[in-house]
């Protein structure tokens, strides 16, 4: 017979489910006291070293982290950096926090994991500081993620015809066809693109790369892979504009009021959107799902596809959440690009060398 006596047609409460990735790894980490006084001067020195983002990623770190030192000073006084205590936390934001709009308490899954997230990386601030000697936050799983990517790839047949319409000589035509095979073949951002300069292209060796701003910072400090089909069809533009100079950008408008400026992201986006639609592969009741972010993302199952270690998918496309990566594979097979050797030539890469002779294309 069960030891609890359920009185007042109460059910008996289920046990908490543990959201610890490794159980059992609660042992393994030593307690740190640290007075909230001291978490709030760590957090403001880690908000210091974040100097190389946007304003709007430091403001969200900000008010992700000012919620943690709230939590630490008034609910919970026992928090000592274990993964029991970052599991509490998670509890706390999903169940008890009050929510910034509207009405009702706990945040949403997609919330929570942001929150999460700051926390993570705070943590491994402190472990690189020596306040920690292994990061807690790793090891509790953050929100649910999306069984799907919101965003469609496209089919292969959707991506051959996408090509076809790209295969003008004219400016445009270069132009939109070096946008969509560095989204595809190199999984760039249009905001790594509309940053990219023609000083932020490279040759090491046999192997040309971009420096670019990912989202969010505001350095150029990730180095990226081209694609042999990319290089190519980027010299083609660029070569439309001989002289180059280093701080020059690389796409430019053709606007009649901003003519050789940099190009947009919104031109970007409507430019790319444009081929969709004259390719045929985008319908009214694809317009959300169907976006240039499409393109990267049809990339990295191409990647997926070739049998390239996770690792090497997860540098190419910077992903740092091996989880993220995960999907990819998950995908792998979908497209059957395995069987198109020349749709898996517009991904992959030469293995780097060592020489250090660089140059422009």
């Amino acid at each position: 017979m069960p030891n609890t006596i359920v009185s007042n047609n109460k059910q008996p409460a289920m046990p908490r489910r543990s959201t610890l990735l490794i159980p059992g790894a609660e042992d393994t980490f030593t307690p740190v006291a640290l007075s909230h006084e001291e978490i709030a001067e760590l957090v403001a020195r880690y908000i210091i070293s974040l100097e190389g983002y946007s304003p709007q990623s430091v403001g969200t770190y900000k008010r992700c982290l000012r919620e943690f030192v709230y939590y630490v000073a008034s609910v919970d006084r026992r928090f000592r950096f274990t993964p029991a205590c970052i599991e509490r936390y998670r509890e706390y934001l999903l169940h008890r926090k009050r929510r910034r709009r509207g009405s009702g308490v706990g945040l949403t899954e997609v919330a929570m994991s942001q929150y999460m997230t700051a926390l993570r990386r705070f943590c491994q601030f402190l472990v690189e500081c020596g306040v920690l000697e292994k990061n807690p936050a790793r090891l509790v799983s953050g929100g649910k993620r999306p069984m799907r990517y919101h965003r469609r790839a496209l089919t292969l047949d959707e991506l051959d015809r996408l090509l076809a319409v790209l295969n003008g000589d004219d400016e445009e035509h270069l132009r939109d066809r070096a946008m969509v095979l560095l989204m595809l073949g190199a999984g760039l951002s249009e905001v790594e693109l509309h940053h990219l300069d023609v000083g932020d292209i490279e040759r090491i060796g046999k192997q040309w790369i971009a420096r670019v701003r990912s989202k969010g910072k505001r350095l150029k400090t990730d180095t990226v892979l081209l694609p042999p089909a990319a290089v190519d069809a980027l010299r083609r533009y660029i070569a439309l504009f001989e002289p180059l100079e280093p701080q020059q950008p690389v796409f430019r408008s053709m606007s009649r009021r901003s003519h050789g400026k940099r190009l947009s992201i919104r031109w970007m986006h409507t430019a790319i959107e444009g081929r969709f639609e004259e390719a045929g592969i985008r319908s009214d009741k694809d317009t959300l799902r169907l976006t240039p972010f499409s393109l990267r993302h049809t990339g990295g199952i191409i990647l997926a596809e070739s049998g390239v270690p996770i690792e090497h998918l997860m540098e190419r496309w910077r992903i740092y959440w091996r989880p993220t990566a995960e999907r990819y594979y998950k995908l792998a097979g979908t497209l059957g690009s395995d069987r198109r050797p020349d749709i898996q030539q517009l991904v992959l890469v030469a293995s780097r060398t060592r020489s250090s002779r660089h140059g422009a294309p």
